[in-house]
């Protein structure tokens, strides 16, 4: 990934979007940006501001004929096992009202992640599923 790594805890938080198309019900997630130069990084934040993201998707949905696009976001919290702020919220509450197809997020902590799926305007817990499980 060029270089990036999620860092420790007296890092500065990092995110970027995903990239993947729709299947019937489901989400495809193909690839993920990564914090950009023109992006806010601060510990307690990451705000995307680079306009390579919106590039990435662009040429995504260019490259394959209109089936790859924006699916959803990511980002990291410094702590172990995350849990949205209300900044959080509030954006991705602003993200699902415009946007008629489910829309993934994720957040990565030091230990675990948190992963929400928005449609419809609320934005919902994920059960996050083992590859060990039966």
């Amino acid at each position: 990934m060029n270089g990036f790594t999620l860092g420790t805890q007296g890092d500065a938080e990092a995110g970027g979007i995903l990239i993947g198309s729709y299947r019937g019900n489901h989400v495809q997630v193909r690839q993920c940006t990564v914090p950009l130069r023109r992006d806010l990084r601060e510990r307690y934040l990451f705000d995307r501001k680079d306009r390579g993201h919106q590039l990435a998707a662009t040429l995504a949905w260019t490259k394959s004929f209109g089936t790859e696009t924006f699916v959803g976001e990511w980002h990291t919290h410094p702590e172990d096992f995350p849990t949205p702020s209300m900044i959080d919220r509030a954006t991705w509450g602003k993200i699902v009202r415009r946007r008629a197809s489910p829309i993934v997020f994720l957040i990565m902590g030091r230990k675990g992640l948190w992963a929400g799926c928005g449609h419809r305007g609320d934005v919902k817990n994920m059960s996050l599923v083992s590859a060990d499980s039966p």
